[in-house]
């Protein structure tokens, strides 16, 4: 935000001009902090017509979008033919988050619907068939409802992740902070995995290094995160491969490192930035032809909630990979004794 008479000169500025030039000086001429020619015509026509005008200005990436307002103040002298206007507020607005937040909304909207045309076309489908089989075929009929079934159940795990995501994104989800072993939570989720990773011939080991220490988490939601990945490690690990979840050192004083490898597929590079997308599905191509759970690939939310459980704990997730070789994903907690948490909160 500026304020200029109509000569450019600044009288006013606040903070955040500072972002567009740190050197920005009451007494400057906005010419002198603004290199845009086309900013400056709006400001100019403004001033020349003494009427409120508004622009928008891109430099051709949604990284640099403005909207600029430029209204003449009521402070005015008044002429023998007209009104002129002393000074003159300059406001810039920066579209870019807008923009962003309206194309994740519109991309939101498309994979909903996608992902919930699928199956509800196959249950339709499916309800059509045994409709004709019903009276003729009884275990063909039964075969069908089975199908019903694992749809219907897709459906609800697809609603029932998406209100969770929202929650967490919200902070609408209470999590309760206590006191849990690391390693705890590495023996819990290796036990729990571990019928899973036999079934596809897959090896389920753990690695604790630094486990004796004390986290502060949700241990159901950190579970649920941990789950997500080693489900993810046996999908895209071929049988006779390897799956390793454990915790290392964290070089940050206060942190606690959790890490799942697998000697997998791996992600290709230009997928990773990606992959804690909503909705954003790696190629599946390169799984396994019995993907595991209802309705195949699962519902490309499991990362994103890992993601946002995470972050709602103070912690960050990072994943690293080689196509070919294997992934890596690591998240860190904060250590017990670094913070003082109440017993329940929001994240």
């Amino acid at each position: 935000m500026f304020v200029v008479d109509h000569t450019l000169s600044i009288h006013y500025y606040n903070h955040l001009a500072g972002c567009l030039n740190e050197s920005v000086a009451q007494g400057m001429k906005l010419d002198q902090v603004l290199q845009d020619p086309a900013i400056l015509q709006i400001v100019y026509d403004s001033i020349q017509s003494s009427k409120p005008l508004q622009g928008r200005y891109d430099k051709g990436t949604a990284d640099e979008s403005w909207k600029v307002y430029v209204t003449p103040l009521a402070h005015r002298v008044q002429h023998e033919s007209a009104t002129s206007y002393l000074y003159f507020a300059v406001a810039i607005e920066d579209m870019a988050e807008l923009l962003r937040l309206e194309s994740a909304q519109r991309d939101f909207l498309a994979n909903i619907s996608h992902e919930l045309r699928t199956p509800l076309t196959s249950v339709r489908l499916l309800a059509e068939t045994l409709e004709d089989a019903i009276d003729t075929d009884r275990e063909k009929a039964q075969t069908f409802v089975e199908k019903i079934e694992i749809e219907v159940k897709s459906l609800s795990g697809l609603v029932s992740e998406i209100l969770d995501l929202s929650r967490i994104e919200s902070g609408q989800m209470p999590m309760v902070i206590e006191s849990v072993k690391a390693e705890q939570l590495v023996h819990e989720v290796m036990a729990r995995m571990l019928p899973l990773a036999q079934r596809h011939r897959v090896i389920l080991r753990t690695s604790i290094e630094q486990g004796k220490n004390l986290v502060a988490a949700d241990s159901k939601q950190i579970a649920r995160v941990l789950v997500n990945l080693v489900h993810n490690a046996i999908k895209f690990t071929l049988s006779g491969g390897m799956v390793v979840i454990g915790t290392s050192l964290h070089m940050q004083e206060g942190m606690q490192n959790f890490f799942v490898r697998d000697t997998g597929v791996g992600i290709r590079e230009e997928e990773l930035p990606r992959i804690f997308e909503r909705f954003y599905k790696i190629d599946r191509a390169r799984s396994k032809a019995d993907f595991i759970g209802p309705g195949g690939g699962g519902t490309g939310l499991g990362l994103a909630i890992a993601r946002q459980v995470v972050k709602a704990h103070g912690g960050h997730i990072v994943a690293e990979s080689k196509l070919g070789e294997g992934s890596t994903f690591t998240f860190t907690l904060p250590l017990f004794h670094s913070i003082n948490p109440p017993m329940s909160l929001l994240p």
